[in-house]
């Protein structure tokens, strides 16, 4: 089983978006990073043909980033879990993975720092310590013996790109 982990592309800036006075998490995708992901979404289709689904934090900024992936994934299913949302523990996700990815073999989801690099350093060493840098539009590749049985420590590294190797 693959997951395919991918950090949302690059958004409004915090700051000037906490301005006009609106909630963090409506802060949506900037042009540039729609393109951006565009072009880092027709490029990963070299390393992965396709996705059983694509599940996303309900967040704006990871939703839009989604459905930019289901675009250029030939129109896949995007499902919104709270499991993939900042604050969620890995364990969260881990448990959804058991309960709800057991009839898929390939898993994208889309998220957020600090929360995905935690949840891919999980997988990898069953510690909720992130030792890798996941860049926005940047994609890491799992491969896990069973989604079912999924556990920490039990994942294997196959790739990890960032964005500048797929889209500049």
């Amino acid at each position: 089983m693959e997951l395919i982990i991918i950090r949302h592309a690059v958004a409004e800036e915090r700051e000037d978006f906490a301005k006009k006075g609106l909630e963090d998490q409506l802060r949506p995708l900037t042009l540039k990073g729609r393109k951006r992901m565009q072009k880092v979404c027709v490029r990963l289709r070299d390393y992965v043909k396709d996705f059983d689904v694509i599940v996303s934090s309900p967040l704006t900024r990871a939703r839009q980033t989604a459905e930019i992936v289901s675009q250029i994934y030939y129109e896949k299913k995007v499902l919104e879990i709270p499991e993939l949302v900042p604050q969620s523990p890995p364990q969260a996700f881990v448990k959804w993975l058991r309960t709800q990815g057991r009839n898929y073999k390939r898993i994208a989801i889309v998220g957020h720092e600090p929360h995905l690099s935690i949840l891919a350093s999980y997988m990898l060493s069953g510690k909720a310590e992130s030792f890798i840098d996941l860049k926005k539009s940047g994609v890491i590749s799992l491969e896990l013996e069973s989604f079912s049985h999924a556990e920490a420590g039990t994942a294997e590294l196959i790739f990890s790109i960032p964005p500048k190797f797929l889209a500049d």
